[in-house]
C-alpha cells in the first residue's frame, strides 16, 4: 500500500511535556491499570520494523502490541510545545469508548529522546484484510455475510461520528478530528463472544483537527494516507466526506475483494504512452511515480446488488483476477445503496457521518435483527467509559 505520513500536526488534545521521560498509564472499565516493564516482556513476531507482538513471559498466552512512535520536532522558542506522536495526541484526547483502539500505556522519549514508546491490546482476529483472507478468501473464496459488513458499516459510522465531535457525551471535551487513512490494515476486528465480530478503528498516525472550513481551504492540498483508500478528489483530503468516501471503500472491499479503484498497470501504460514515453510532469509532486499513479487512477465502483446473470450482460463477470471469486456475491439493494451515497464522486453528495448514523443505522438495525436476531445487535451501540 503507498502511504505517507501527515505534514503537520493536529491541534488536538495539546499540553505541556516535561523534558523527563514521561509515561501513560491507562484502564478499561473494570480493569486494573497496565504497567509496562520492558524487562517483563519479549518478542513474539514482528511486524514492521516500529511495530511488534510482545509476549508476557510470567503469563502464557498474554500479548500486546508495541509501537514505536516518531515525536514531533522540538522548537526552541516554544518550551511548552506539545511534541507527543500524532497518533497519541489525537487518540489520548478522545473519551474512551468501544469503537476506536486507545493505547494501554505510553511513554515518552523512549527508547529514545525522538521516539515514544506505545503499547496497544493485542486482537487474535487481526485487521480486516488479515480476517477477511483467513476467514474467507482461504476458505475457496466465501462471501462476506451481509451482516458482518452492516455492522463494520454502522460501527465505523458511529467511530467516525464520534472523533468528528457531532456523536458522544460531550462535544465540547475534545477537538474534532478527521483519521485521514481509513484503510482495512487500521480497523481491528474484535470478538464479542458471538459469531458476529465487532470492528473498531486504529492507527490515528496521520489525523488532523477537524474544522468546518471554507470551500478555500477544503480544496488546500494535502498528501498523507495511502493513496488507493482516499476519493477522487485527493490530495484534498482535509474533510469529514473524504473519511466517508475511505468507509465507504471498506463496504466495497468487503463486498467485492478490492478497493473500488480502475486497473493500475493499464493506467499507468496509458499516462506514460500520452505523455511521450515518460512520467506526467505531477509525478514530481509525489515521492515516487508509484504514489502518484494510486493517487490517479480513476475510482471504479462495483454494484454489489447484482445477479450473476446481470454481472455477465454488464461485462462484470466472470472475473479473471485469480485472487478474486468469479462472480460478486448478490448482496440486498439496501446495502448497495448507502455504500454508493458513500462513493459518491462528488464529495459535497456524500452524508455525512451523523446522517450514516441515524439513517443508515436504522437500516442495518432492522437488517441485522432479520438475518441474526438480537445476536446479530450485540455491542452494536456505541458506549463510553
Amino acid at each position: 500500500m503507498v502511504k505517507r505520513k501527515a505534514a503537520a500536526a493536529p491541534d488536538a488534545g495539546a499540553g505541556h511535556c516535561s523534558k523527563r521521560l514521561k509515561t501513560t498509564k491507562t484502564s478499561t472499565k473494570g480493569s486494573p491499570p497496565f504497567f509496562w516493564n520492558p524487562n517483563h516482556w519479549e518478542l513474539e513476531k514482528k511486524i514492521t520494523d516500529g511495530v511488534s507482538i510482545q509476549k508476557r513471559k510470567a503469563t502464557r498466552g498474554q500479548l500486546v502490541v508495541k509501537k514505536i512512535l516518531e515525536m514531533l520536532a522540538k522548537h526552541e522558542d516554544d518550551e511548552d510545545q506539545d511534541h507527543r506522536p500524532i497518533e497519541i495526541r489525537a487518540v489520548t484526547s478522545l473519551p474512551k469508548n468501544n469503537r476506536v483502539i486507545q493505547p494501554l500505556f505510553y511513554a515518552l522519549a523512549t527508547p529514545n529522546s525522538s521516539h515514544a514508546t506505545a503499547i496497544y491490546p493485542f486482537f487474535p482476529l487481526g485487521d480486516l484484510e488479515e480476517w477477511k483472507q483467513r476467514a474467507f478468501d482461504s476458505k475457496n473464496k466465501k462471501p462476506v455475510p451481509e451482516s458482518h459488513i452492516w455492522r463494520l458499516f454502522l460501527q465505523l459510522s458511529q467511530a467516525l461520528a464520534f472523533i468528528q465531535g457531532v456523536l458522544g457525551p460531550d462535544h465540547s471535551a475534545h477537538t474534532p478530528l478527521l483519521h485521514r487513512d481509513i484503510k482495512p490494515a487500521n480497523v481491528l476486528v474484535a470478538s464479542n463472544g458471538t459469531t458476529y465480530p465487532s470492528f473498531r478503528l486504529h492507527d490515528f498516525g496521520v489525523a488532523g483537527e477537524y474544522q468546518r472550513r471554507s470551500r478555500t481551504e477544503a480544496q488546500c492540498e494535502l498528501r498523507c494516507g495511502t493513496f488507493e483508500w482516499q476519493p477522487p478528489e485527493n490530495p484534498r483530503i482535509n474533510t469529514a466526506a473524504a473519511d466517508i468516501w475511505s468507509l465507504g471503500a471498506l463496504v466495497h472491499f468487503l463486498a467485492v475483494g478490492q478497493a473500488p479503484l480502475g486497473l493500475l498497470a493499464p493506467y499507468i501504460r496509458a499516462q506514460v504512452a500520452a505523455h511521450g514515453n515518460q512520467h506526467p510532469p505531477g509525478v514530481a509532486d509525489y515521492e515516487t511515480p508509484l504514489r502518484y499513479y494510486a493517487a490517479r487512477v480513476p475510482r471504479v465502483v462495483t454494484p454489489i446488488n447484482l445477479s450473476r446473470a446481470d454481472q455477465r450482460a454488464r461485462g462484470l463477470a466472470p472475473r479473471q483476477n485469480s485472487d478474486l471469486a468469479l462472480y460478486v456475491h448478490q448482496y440486498s439493494d439496501e446495502l448497495n445503496r448507502w455504500m454508493a451515497k458513500c462513493l459518491e464522486s462528488m464529495a459535497r453528495r456524500r452524508p455525512s457521518a451523523d446522517r450514516l448514523v441515524r439513517g443508515m443505522g436504522t437500516v442495518a438495525r432492522g437488517m441485522l435483527k432479520k438475518m441474526g436476531g438480537q445476536p446479530a445487535l450485540t455491542d452494536i451501540d456505541i458506549e463510553y467509559e
